[in-house]
């Protein structure tokens, strides 16, 4: 296209400068990528779950959790290429079970709860998971580590429904 001649086209040297320019065919990686991200974002409103920061916020958690750990597993030379590939299994089947826990939640009333339990349930293994990693790599206190896994962890959450189930049964 040579530009030396005179603008015709409403201000555009021609159609095709035009639709250069409107569609940004220039910069089409980018606005590849930055589709992809629009597409994303409106399929998680609409299909994953109502508030797309929640849903974001447990893939941070998920992709920090496999960035510790692939990072701990190298720096203990224990690391191995065949489990590299598990997190995006994790990721795929823990936004399906969300996705399938929010339609059971909008489909009827009863259980309108669960979609919360399964985020607050992701949030809770993931965070602790990320704890774990980063006490391990000395990136936080062990005293710190230790003391989040023993009051709020899951291990501690069954350990006192033993207590509990222990002492009404006596």
């Amino acid at each position: 296209m040579c530009y030396t001649e005179q603008k015709t086209f409403f201000g555009f040297y021609s159609v095709s400068d035009f639709l250069v320019s409107f569609f940004g065919l220039k910069y089409g990686f980018i606005n590849l990528i930055i589709g992809g991200i629009l597409t994303i974002s409106s399929f998680v409103t609409g299909w994953i779950y109502d508030d797309a920061n929640a849903v974001y916020t447990l893939w941070a958690l998920m992709f920090a959790d496999w960035g510790t750990g692939i990072y701990k597993a190298i720096k203990q030379k224990t690391f191995t290429s065949s489990r590299l590939f598990r997190m995006p299994l994790y990721f795929l089947s823990t936004t399906f079970l969300l996705a399938i826990s929010w339609h059971i939640g909008k489909s009827q009333y009863i259980f309108q709860i669960i979609p919360s339990f399964i985020l607050g349930g992701f949030y809770s293994v993931y965070l602790i998971s990320l704890i774990e990693n980063l006490g391990e790599l000395n990136l936080l206190p062990k005293r710190m580590v230790n003391a989040l896994k023993n009051r709020f962890g899951f291990k501690a959450f069954l350990d006192k429904t033993d207590k509990i189930d222990n002492q009404e049964s006596q």
